[in-house]
C-alpha cells in the first residue's frame, strides 16, 4: 500500500521533520538516540575497567601468596647448605684434626634441629694414605646424637650420586627426595658441598661434605598452604618429581612430564620443562586433580632447584567479576532486545524507496534495460540514487554498443595476430638434423614466443665448400613490429651470408684447379646486414646477433657478435664456459659499423650453446633472474646429452624456474655440436662447387 505523500504549508511533514534533510541524517539521529539511553542507563563501560581492575588484583593475590611460600621455605632451606659449607671450609684451611671433624659435626646438629645428620666424605686415600674410606658421619640416633664411619665394601660412596654429581659439576647439589630407611625412617634430601685442596693450576676436589634434611616439615608447610577454597600448592624437584601433591599416591611416585603424558597435556608438559628450567610465571590451565580451570603460578626455590606451584581456581579469583558480569548481562541483554525491536521499524519506514528502486534494479540487471524506475519526490540521497540509476541506464545501453563493437575488433585482431604467429614461426627452418646426409654435426633449435609474435629468430644454412652457417637474433621491442624487423633482419642476414660465401668460393679457387676452401667471415655479413638495416631506419630499431660459420672438414668456427649474449662452449671433461666477445654493437642502429671476428677450434664432442636474453633474464616470482651462472650450472649437468635433449631440459628447467610467472620475452635456443670429420661424414660431406 503506498504511503500518503502530504505535507504542512510550511514544507514539513507531520512530526516536524524536514524534507531536506538526508536519509543518512534521520537515521543516525533515530538509532543513536536510542543507543544513548540504553548504555547510559547499563554504563556498559563501567563494566570492562572493573573487570580488568579486579582481574589484575586477583593475579597479584597469586603472585604474593606464592613468593611469601618461596621465602618461607627458603629460611629453613638456606641456612643448611651454609652449615655444609662452614664445614667445607674449615677441612680445606686444614683447621680440623678427625676428632675435630666430629666436634664440629655434632655442633652443627645442636645448632640447626632441621638438620638430620651430616657427613664429611674424602677422596680415595685423601685423608690418610692407608684408608680408601674416609667419612665421619654424624646424625641423631633415637638415643641421641652418635657417629658412624661411611664407606666400605658394601657401601662404595665414591660412585654414589650424592657423591659423584657435586664433585663433577664442581657446585652445591640438592639431592632428589628420598626415604631414609634405618636411619631416620623418615622423608629425606641431602644437601652436597665439594670441597677443595691446593691452590691454582693445582687446586683438586678433596672431598663432599653433605648435609641430610628432613622432610616432613616441608610437606606439612606446603600442605597448610590455603589457596581460596580449593586451590592447593605442590612441590617438584629439578628432575619434575612431585616432593609433595595434594592427590594421594602422587608425591614421590609420579613426575609432573609422567602427569602430562597420562593425561595428554601438552601445556603441563611445557610449563614443566619451564619449572625445572628455573623459570617464574603465572600461566593459565586446568587443574588435573580438581578438573578446573584457574591460575598457575610457579617460582623456583634458589637453594635447591627445586620448584613450587601455587594453583588458584578461576572462578573463585574472579567470583566477584562474574558477578559483576552477570549485572551488565542482563541490562546490556535489555537494552539489545529494546534496540532489535525499534531499528527494523525505523529501517523500514526510511528504506521503503530504497526498496522499490532494488526492485527496478533487477529488472536492469536481468538485461530489461528499459525497465521504467519509480519515482521519488523526496530531495534526499534516495533521488540523488534514482538519478543517477537513471544515467547509468542510458550510459549501460551505450557501453554494450560499443563493447559489442570493440569485442568484434578485437576478435578480428587476435585471429590476424594468430595467423601472423604461425607465419612467423613458419618461416624459421624446423628440420633437424638440418642437412642429413652430413654426419659431422648434430643441431636443434627451439622458440618459445613470449606474445602471439615476437622478435627472437636463428637460421642456419649451407654456405659454401664444407660450410655450415649458424645464427641467433633478438631484436628491440615486442609485438608486430619486432616480428616485421625479425623478418626482414633474417631474410637480409641469409642474403647477406650466401652471397659473400659466393664471393669468397671465386676469389677462393686458383688456376691449378686446386680448391682452397674460404670460411665467409661473419663480421663481414653483420656489417653488410647492419649498413642495410640502418637505412631509413625512422622507427630505430635494432638487432642483436650472434653469426657463427662452421668448417665440417676441421672443426673450425668463425665467429661475430653483434651486442648480443654469449654463447656458451661445451669442451669435453671440462666446466662450461662463455665465449669472449669483443663488445661491438647492436646492429641496425647506425651505419658503418665494423664487427670483429673470432676463431676457435670444436673437438669431436664439443658443441656450442647460443641463446637469447629469455634465458637468463627470465623471472620468478621472487623477481630473482635465471642468470648466467645458473645457466652454465645446468648445462654443466648436460653434457652427455644429445643436441635435442639438451634444448627441450635447459627450456623445462627455465619455465621451472619461473614457477609460474608470466613469461616476460621470447626464449629462444641453438644447441650444435660438433661430431668430427670422419670417413662416413667425409664422403656425405663430399660436394661440388655448384652444390654449395
Amino acid at each position: 500500500m503506498n504511503e500518503p505523500q502530504c505535507a504542512t504549508a510550511n514544507g514539513q511533514k507531520p512530526g516536524g521533520i524536514r524534507t531536506g534533510h538526508g536519509i543518512a541524517f534521520r537515521l543516525s539521529a533515530l538509532v543513536l538516540s536510542v543507543v544513548g539511553v540504553i548504555f547510559v542507563a547499563m554504563s556498559g563501560a563501567t563494566y570492562f575497567l572493573a573487570r580488568e581492575a579486579l582481574l589484575k588484583n586477583a593475579e597479584q593475590s597469586a603472585r604474593t601468596q606464592a613468593q611469601a611460600l618461596v621465602q618461607r621455605i627458603e629460611t629453613r632451606l638456606a641456612p643448611i647448605s651454609r652449615v655444609a659449607q662452614g664445614l667445607g671450609y674449615d677441612l680445606e684451611d686444614g683447621l680440623l684434626d678427625d676428632a675435630g671433624i666430629l666436634r664440629r659435626q655434632r655442633q652443627a646438629l645442636l645448632d640447626n634441629p632441621e638438620i638430620f645428620g651430616t657427613a664429611a666424605a674424602f677422596e680415595p686415600f685423601g685423608r690418610h694414605p692407608d684408608q680408601e674410606y674416609f667419612a665421619p658421619y654424624t646424625f641423631r640416633a633415637p638415643l641421641g646424637i652418635t657417629h658412624i664411619g661411611l664407606g666400605g665394601a658394601v657401601y662404595r660412596y665414591h660412585a654414589m650420586d650424592w657423591y659423584q654429581i657435586p664433585r663433577q659439576l664442581k657446585q652445591i647439589v640438592w639431592s632428589e627426595p628420598y626415604f631414609d630407611e634405618g636411619g631416620g625412617n623418615t622423608l629425606m634430601a641431602t644437601c652436597s658441598v665439594p670441597f677443595y685442596q691446593g691452590e691454582g693450576d693445582a687446586r683438586r676436589v678433596a672431598g663432599v661434605t653433605t648435609a641430610d634434611v628432613s622432610l616432613d616439615w616441608l610437606k606439612r608447610l606446603v600442605a597448610s598452604v590455603q589457596v581460596l577454597d580449593t586451590g592447593y600448592a605442590w612441590l617438584i624437584t629439578r628432575n619434575g618429581t612431585y616432593v609433595t601433591h595434594p592427590a594421594p599416591g602422587v608425591a614421590f611416585n609420579e613426575t609432573i612430564f609422567s602427569r602430562a603424558e597420562e593425561n595428554h597435556d601438552p601445556d603441563l608438559r611445557r610449563i614443566g620443562q619451564d619449572m625445572i628450567r628455573g623459570g617464574s610465571k603465572l600461566v593459565q590451565l586446568k587443574s588435573l586433580h580438581t578438573g578446573k580451570p584457574g591460575f598457575l603460578v610457579y617460582a623456583p626455590l634458589p637453594s635447591t632447584g627445586w620448584s613450587l606451584g601455587v594453583f588458584s581456581p578461576r572462578d573463585e579469583l574472579l567470583a566477584d567479576v562474574n558477578r559483576l558480569a552477570l549485572v551488565s548481562a542482563g541490562l546490556g541483554g535489555g537494552g539489545f532486545l529494546l534496540l532489535a525491536a525499534l531499528v527494523p521499524i525505523i529501517a523500514r519506514g526510511i528504506t521503503k524507496p530504497l526498496r522499490r528502486l532494488c526492485g527496478a534494479a533487477r529488472e536492469v540487471a536481468g538485461g530489461h534495460l528499459d525497465a521504467a524506475l519509480p519515482e521519488v519526490k523526496s530531495r534526499d540521497e534516495v533521488h540523488d540514487l534514482a538519478s543517477a540509476f537513471a544515467n547509468m541506464q542510458t550510459s549501460l545501453k551505450e557501453h554494450i554498443r560499443d563493447l559489442t563493437a570493440a569485442t568484434a575488433t578485437r576478435e578480428r585482431i587476435q585471429s590476424e595476430l594468430r595467423i601472423a604467429s604461425e607465419i612467423q614461426l613458419g618461416i624459421l627452418p624446423k628440420t633437424f638434423p638440418p642437412l642429413p646426409r652430413r654426419n659431422e654435426f648434430d643441431l636443434f633449435a627451439s622458440l618459445t614466443p613470449a606474445r602471439e609474435v615476437g622478435g627472437d629468430f636463428y637460421d642456419f644454412f649451407h654456405c659454401g665448400q664444407d660450410c655450415f652457417c649458424f645464427l641467433i637474433g633478438d631484436v628491440s621491442g615486442k609485438g608486430v613490429p619486432a616480428a616485421f624487423y625479425m623478418a626482414v633482419a633474417r631474410t637480409l642476414i641469409k642474403a647477406v651470408a650466401e652471397s659473400v660465401a659466393g664471393a669468397g668460393q671465386r676469389r677462393g679457387a686458383d688456376p691449378a684447379g686446386t680448391h682452397q676452401r674460404r670460411i665467409p667471415d661473419p663480421g663481414r655479413i653483420l656489417a653488410r646486414a647492419n649498413e642495410g638495416l640502418s637505412q631509413d631506419n625512422d622507427s630505430c630499431m635494432f638487432v642483436t646477433v650472434f653469426c657463427a660459420v662452421l668448417d665440417f672438414a676441421t672443426g673450425e668456427v668463425r665467429y661475430a657478435s653483434a651486442g648480443h649474449n654469449p654463447p656458451v662452449l661445451l669442451r669435453a671433461g671440462a666446466a662450461p664456459e662463455y665465449l669472449p666477445t669483443h663488445g661491438d654493437p647492436v646492429a641496425g642502429a647506425m651505419p658503418g659499423v665494423v664487427f670483429s671476428t673470432d676463431t676457435l677450434r670444436l673437438h669431436p664432442g664439443d658443441a656450442l650453446v647460443l641463446y637469447t636474453d629469455g634465458v637468463t633474464e627470465a623471472m620468478n616470482p621472487a623477481q630473482e633472474l635465471y642468470g648466467e651462472e645458473r645457466l652454465a650450472n645446468r648445462l654443466a649437468s648436460l653434457m652427455d646429452q644429445d643436441v635435442r635433449t639438451t634444448c627441450e631440459v635447459l627450456a623445462q628447467d627455465v619455465h621451472a624456474f619461473a614457477s609460474g610467472a608470466e613469461q616476460s620475452d621470447d626464449i629462444t635456443m641453438l644447441v650444435l655440436r660438433y661430431n668430427g670429420s670422419g670417413p662416413e661424414g667425409a664422403e656425405a660431406g663430399e660436394t661440388t662447387p655448384d652444390e654449395s
